[in-house]
């Protein structure tokens, strides 16, 4: 997973991220989920804090923020729903 924050005249393209990561990184390295977040929480040495991150998972009924899952099929990141959720819990969907 990646946590991101976005400028506030952007929105994310997920497909446009694909191809960005496809041409770029081996696919071993492509993150699976997308958090988009509003801030990064970070130290008082300004590391990033990730317990909190790890903690939450990638539950969308956890989660307050933007989800986002990497269907390869579709070369496209799409909203990590409940359904999309339960589909990779039960292994209907692969990681």
């Amino acid at each position: 997973m990646v946590a991101v924050v976005l400028k506030s005249d952007q929105s994310l393209d997920g497909k446009k991220l694909y191809s960005h990561l496809s041409e770029r990184l081996p696919a071993y390295a492509w993150p699976r989920f997308l958090r988009v977040q509003v801030s990064l929480d970070v130290t008082e040495t300004f590391k990033q804090q990730k317990a909190k991150l790890v903690q939450e998972g990638f539950s969308p009924s956890i989660v307050q923020t933007p989800l986002y899952f990497l269907d390869t099929s579709k070369k496209d990141y799409i909203p990590l729903t409940e359904t999309v959720y339960d589909s990779i819990i039960s292994g209907e969907i692969r990681l």
